[in-house]
C-alpha cells in the first residue's frame, strides 16, 4: 500500500502540474494589463494568513445581492483544518457539482476499470447454411457511449461467424433500467434539448441526433438536409422552404414525429450559410428497432420474424459484444464536459447493481447515498440525490458534505488520481477552460450552473503548495450569472494565493 505521504506528493504534484511554466508565460504576456485586472492584482498579492483569508472571502461574497443564499467551505488537505465556513450545514440546489458525488460513487462501488457491455445474444443451438436457427437479442446494458458505428461493428462480428440468416425473431432488451427516461424535476423546456435527452439501458449517440439545412440556390426550392455518417436517421420528412436572403422573419421546427421520423418545417433565407440542428430520441425501442431493421438489411442478413422488444432469458449464446471504454475515461469525459448523459446513465448503473433491480432513479439515488456514506464516512443526513448529474431542481446537498466527498477523494488512493485528473483545469481544459487563466493549472474543478444556481467545488493549491479543498454554492440569485462566476473566481483566486506564513 501506498504511503499518505507519498500519494499526497503525487496529488499535489497533479494539481501543480505545469504550474511554473505556465504561471510565467501568464505573467510575461499580461503584465503590461495588469493594473486593468482586479484578478491580476490579487494574483500578484499572497494572502497571509487564515484571518486575512476569510477577510478576502467575505469581502468577494459581500458584493452579492442581498436575496443570493451563499453556502462555501474551505479545508486543507495538508493539515485537516477549517479554512472557513459559511451556511455549510445549510441545503442547496448544487447544479453539476452533484456529479462530483456520482464520479465518487461509480468509482468506489463499479471501479475505475469497470466497462458496459453491449452484447448480440442468441437462444439459437445451431445453424443451417448460415443461418440461425433461434432467436437474437441486442441487450443493452446503458453504455453512454455506445454510437451507431459501434452497432455497425457488432454487425460486422456476426459476419464474420458466417452468418446469412436468422429463423426467428430479433429483440432489443433494455431492460437492465427502467423506462422513466426523464429525471424527477427536468423541465419541460429542458427535456427538448440533447442535454436531458432521455436516459434507458439503450443509449446510441447520447440519445440526439444532428443534421445540417442548407439553403437551396433558388427561392421557393426546399432546403437541403445534411445528414452525419456518424448517426442513424428513421427518415427525415423536409418542408423547410427558401425565402429571399434579405427575409429575416424565418424560422425553423424540428420535430420527431411517433414513428421517430424527423420533421423539419419553417423556412431560411438563401445564403451561403448552413446551420446545424440537434434533436432528442423521444422513442428508444422504436428508434431500436428501426435501426436493427436498417442494418440486417445493409449487411445482408435475412430475419424470418419481427424485430420487438423483449427481456433476454438467461443462459443465452453470446455472439457478439462491444465494450465501453474504462470508467476512469467515462468519469473524465463526464466530469470535463459536464456530461449529463454519462452522469445519469451511471447514476441507474450503481442503482441497478447495488439493489440487483433494474436502474432507476429512485434506487440509483439511494445506492450512491448508501456507497458515500458506507465507504467514504459521508454525512448523508438531508440530503437529496434525484438524478445523478444535477440537471433536477429537486437535489440537495451542504457545502459541508459536498467538502467530505472531496476531502476522501483526495485521500483514498484507490481512486484519487482518476478522480481530481478528470476534474476540470483552469485555464487549460473542459467547462473551466476560459475561467480563471490569471491562475491557470493552480485549480481542479466542477463547474454548476442552472436556473437560480451557480457553483464551483474541487481543489486548489496554494502559494505554499498546500492542497485545498473547497465548495462555493449560490442559490436563489437575481439571474446574473456572471456576478456571482466572478466571486467563485475571486475566492478561488484568493485561495491560490494563501500562506501560512
Amino acid at each position: 500500500m501506498k504511503s499518505l505521504g507519498k500519494i499526497s506528493a503525487i496529488l499535489v504534484s497533479l494539481l501543480v502540474a505545469g504550474t511554473l511554466s505556465n504561471t510565467t508565460v501568464y505573467a510575461k504576456k499580461h503584465a503590461r494589463h495588469a493594473h486593468h485586472s482586479p484578478q491580476a492584482r490579487s494574483y500578484a498579492h499572497p494572502v497571509y494568513g487564515t484571518e486575512n483569508l476569510i477577510a478576502e472571502i467575505n469581502q468577494a461574497v459581500n458584493k452579492a445581492d442581498s436575496n443570493a443564499i451563499i453556502g462555501i467551505q474551505v479545508k486543507s488537505m495538508k493539515h485537516g483544518d477549517m479554512l472557513y465556513s459559511r451556511n455549510e450545514g445549510h441545503l442547496f440546489a448544487p447544479a453539476s457539482t452533484l456529479k462530483i458525488l456520482t464520479a465518487e460513487a461509480a468509482l468506489i462501488f463499479l471501479g475505475p476499470d469497470f466497462k458496459f457491455p453491449t452484447q448480440v445474444q442468441t437462444s439459437a443451438k445451431s445453424s443451417t447454411n448460415g443461418m440461425l436457427d433461434g432467436d437474437i437479442y441486442l441487450v443493452h446494458s446503458g453504455d453512454p457511449s455506445l454510437t451507431y458505428y459501434d452497432l455497425t461493428d457488432l454487425m460486422v462480428a456476426l459476419k464474420s461467424q458466417q452468418i446469412q440468416g436468422i429463423n426467428g425473431n430479433v429483440y432489443i432488451d433494455n431492460t437492465a433500467y427502467d423506462q422513466d427516461n426523464i429525471g424527477p424535476g427536468w423541465t419541460e423546456k429542458d427535456t427538448q434539448y440533447c442535454f436531458a435527452a432521455p436516459i434507458n439501458a439503450s443509449i446510441i449517440n447520447h440519445n440526439c441526433i444532428s443534421l445540417g439545412i442548407t439553403p437551396a440556390k433558388t427561392e421557393g426550392h426546399l432546403a437541403t438536409i445534411i445528414e452525419n455518417p456518424r448517426f442513424y436517421y428513421s427518415g427525415i420528412a423536409n418542408s423547410v422552404v427558401t425565402k429571399g436572403s434579405s427575409n429575416r422573419s424565418c424560422h425553423i421546427s424540428v420535430m420527431t414525429q411517433p414513428d421517430n421520423t424527423i420533421a423539419i418545417t419553417g423556412c431560411m433565407p438563401k445564403g451561403r450559410y448552413s446551420r446545424g440542428s440537434s434533436i432528442v430520441i423521444a422513442d428508444i425501442v422504436k428508434y431500436n428497432e428501426s435501426l436493427l431493421t436498417s442494418l440486417f438489411k445493409r449487411f445482408g442478413i435475412q430475419v424470418s420474424g419481427q424485430i420487438g422488444a423483449r427481456t433476454a432469458p438467461a443462459n443465452l449464446s453470446v455472439l457478439a459484444v462491444h465494450q465501453s471504454k474504462p470508467l476512469h475515461i467515462l468519469i473524465s469525459e463526464m466530469l470535463k464536459k459536464s456530461d449529463n448523459i454519462i452522469a445519469g446513465s451511471l447514476f441507474k448503473k450503481i442503482g441497478e447493481l447495488y439493489t440487483n433491480r433494474p436502474g432507476s432513479w429512485s434506487n440509483g439515488g439511494s445506492a450512491v447515498k448508501q456507497v458515500l456514506a458506507q465507504k467514504a464516512a459521508v454525512n448523508i443526513s438531508d440530503m437529496h440525490l434525484i438524478d445523478g448529474s444535477g440537471l433536477s431542481r429537486d437535489n440537495r446537498i451542504t457545502p459541508s458534505q459536498m467538502i467530505q466527498v472531496l476531502d476522501y477523494a483526495f485521500h483514498n488512493y484507490a481512486i484519487n488520481y482518476e478522480f481530481i485528473s478528470a476534474l476540470p483545469i483552469a485555464g487549460v481544459d473542459g467547462t473551466l477552460k476560459n475561467r480563471l487563466k490569471n491562475v491557470a493549472w493552480k485549480v481542479r474543478a466542477k463547474t454548476g450552473t442552472i436556473a437560480g444556481v451557480v457553483s464551483l467545488a474541487g481543489f486548489a493549491v496554494s502559494k505554499d503548495r498546500e492542497p485545498i479543498a473547497f465548495v462555493i454554492i449560490v442559490n436563489g440569485h437575481n439571474g446574473n450569472i456572471w456576478q456571482y462566476r466572478e466571486i467563485e473566481d475571486k475566492i478561488v483566486t484568493a485561495l491560490t494565493n494563501y500562506t501560512r506564513t
